[in-house]
């Protein structure tokens, strides 16, 4: 006796759905990515900035870093960043997100406040990018 709500049928059915929805997804994300005219980083131009390689040091426990867009597109979107395998260990994301440290507020950069309660790994680093646009007209 089973002790799912569900048939047999039922249960096959929504796996069926699953593995559907998954392939259906995968091709989307692939199809995007490999698409002509996709945006790659120009510096000093809209979008994004140029990948950033910041280096951590053995035990540090905090790191605040900031990624400033060009006079030309100077209204900071959105951030990203991609830690190694030695920086994710006990890494804790504190901020992402416009500086809100400056006054006036810093829409034209980027910035992250990353911790490791236990300190850093060696081999550390954190790779981070900026998207920038001109504004509203």
């Amino acid at each position: 006796m089973s002790l799912s709500p569900f048939s047999t049928r039922e249960v096959a059915a929504r796996r069926r759905s699953r593995s559907l929805l998954t392939f259906v997804l995968t091709g989307a994300v692939a199809l995007g990515v490999t698409l002509p005219g996709a945006s790659h980083a120009i510096p000093g131009g809209k979008g994004w900035q140029g990948r950033y390689t910041l280096t951590i040091p053995t035990g540090q426990v905090d790191q605040f870093f900031h990624y400033a867009c060009p006079a030309a597109y100077p209204v900071a979107t959105s951030g990203g960043f991609l830690p190694n395998l030695a920086a994710k260990i006990g890494m804790v994301v504190l901020g992402d997100g416009p500086r809100l440290d400056i006054t006036p507020v810093g829409y034209n950069e980027w910035s992250w406040i990353i911790g490791w309660p236990s300190g850093a790994r060696a081999g550390s680093t954190i790779s981070f990018d900026v998207y920038c646009v001109a504004g509203p007209a």
